[in-house]
């Protein structure tokens, strides 16, 4: 895969550099591909997600950190590895500079959501890591270990290129970021010191392949619980019908907890017109209802009526929102429909907020970085299905670049992989994005940093 030579431009030094890099990428291309499945093949689920064994899962994560720093330190770079939390294991290599150039900071995540149900995996085992064709499987291929990899090869082409650069190239393999257990990962990065002029996060681009993404959503997880009143289920008609005894005789809570839930669908209608940016979809910010439980206490049978009823809800806000106003219009919503109902008005819903993400938003801040790798993907694509200007648009997701941004390092995402599939069954990253993504790292490192004196 050569790059059409009218694609780069710049200084003739700069334009070598780059087809030796891309020369030695392709070069690396087979190894690549097989380090990807080895590390797809590792279960590396983040051992706090939900529904997970801690003891049972915790080490794996650190087990891909070493795979990837071995190729860091291969690559001519200074290795540190640390954990916040034992047996969790973060890795960060830096390939110093000579001075005078920009610094760049690689980075992505090395855990992974659970499976799911196995038997819908057509492909096979989930953390097969097989190669089939023009794709490798796995769970974690797209989310996001296709990026890690395309990283580390990225670096490992420039020290066999002979590519020297003036501003330090970090790059980093961290765990936690699955459910934002940014102490343990990301954040304990920057507490160590390790910061830089800017940063690029390869999470999966997808759905618009190689894609750059200079800004993210806010994320806001709640719950909100109605309470009911338990008695006989045949007592219904008498708490529904007009001449029965009503609430006196008993409320089922699921009845409650739609209106709830009916008036938060109304807001989240709204939204579609109220909560717009230009670089996302009309109507992709919403309120999700996720996962609803609900019934009699200490026995789910539908002989009595329901004394509670819990909807867990996830939401995704613009990225120049104030998470505290979104809760607020969140909990006027709730409390607006509970004064139209004399049980809610006066058994008012609980309303629990559990998470906050917040969103990337670097701004002016991130200009030149997001230019940077525009024009180091258009160099890195030429004669590519990928040839031409990315695409430049909003993640549909969140990720560690938040907490960069809010450190300083302005911060955006570019890698391989589809979102579409990440989390899903039978997920998968094709090789080409894979391929064109690490030559897009190589290109951008030797743009943004600078070439040494001597490598001129």
């Amino acid at each position: 895969m050569v790059s059409n030579p009218t694609e780069l431009s710049g200084p003739s030094s700069e334009v070598a550099a780059k087809r030796r890099a891309f020369d030695a990428v392709d070069a690396l291309a087979e190894d690549m591909v097989t380090v990807l499945s080895e590390i797809i093949a590792i279960p590396s689920v983040n051992p706090k997600y939900p529904g997970q064994s801690y003891d049972q899962v915790v080490g794996l994560e650190g087990k891909v950190s070493n795979v990837l720093s071995e190729i860091y330190q291969d690559s001519g770079a200074d290795v540190e590895r640390w954990e916040v939390e034992a047996k969790r294991t973060n890795a960060v290599g830096t390939v110093s500079g000579s001075g005078g150039g920009r610094s760049l900071i690689y980075n992505g995540h090395v855990d992974v959501v659970p499976p799911g149900n196995v038997a819908r995996w057509e492909s096979g085992d989930p953390f097969s890591g097989r190669i089939d064709g023009d794709r490798v499987w796995g769970r974690g291929a797209s989310d996001m270990k296709a990026g890690l990899v395309a990283q580390a090869f990225a670096v490992k082409a420039l020290q066999r290129a002979g590519i020297s650069l003036r501003g330090d190239l970090i790059i980093q393999a961290v765990v936690g970021e699955e459910v934002m257990d940014h102490e343990c990962g990301i954040s304990s990065t920057l507490e160590r010191g390790y910061r830089a002029d800017a940063a690029v996060v390869a999470e999966p681009s997808g759905p618009t392949q190689l894609g750059v993404i200079p800004v993210t959503p806010g994320l806001l997880w709640f719950s909100v619980t109605v309470a009911g009143k338990a008695t006989h289920s045949s007592m219904r008609g008498q708490t529904i019908r007009a001449g029965g005894g009503g609430s006196k005789v008993g409320v089922n809570a699921i009845d409650k907890g739609f209106l709830v839930f009916q008036a938060l669908q109304r807001l989240e209608e709204e939204w579609a017109f109220t909560k717009t940016h230009p670089l996302f979809a009309p109507g992709h910010f919403s309120i999700h209802p996720g996962v609803v439980t609900g019934g009699p206490h200490g026995v789910l049978v539908p002989f009595i009526l329901s004394e509670y009823m819990t909807i867990e809800y996830c939401v995704w806000y613009p990225p120049q929102d104030d998470p505290e106003t979104v809760k607020q219009e969140i909990e006027a919503q709730i409390e607006s429909i509970a004064r139209t109902d004399g049980w809610l008005r006066d058994n008012p819903p609980t309303v629990e907020w559990k998470l906050s993400w917040p969103a990337n938003d670097p701004g002016e801040s991130a200009a030149e970085i997001t230019q940077a790798i525009s024009q180091a993907h258009i160099a890195a694509a030429g004669g590519t299905r990928f040839a031409g200007a990315p695409t430049v648009a909003g993640f549909c997701a969140v990720e560690d670049t938040s907490f960069l941004t809010m450190a300083g390092v302005p911060a955006i995402s570019y890698g391989p992989g589809d979102l579409r599939v990440s989390h899903a069954d039978d997920e998968y990253c094709l090789i080409d994005e894979v391929h064109t993504a690490a030559r897009t790292f190589a290109a951008l490192a030797i743009d943004w940093c600078g070439l040494e004196e001597q490598a001129e």
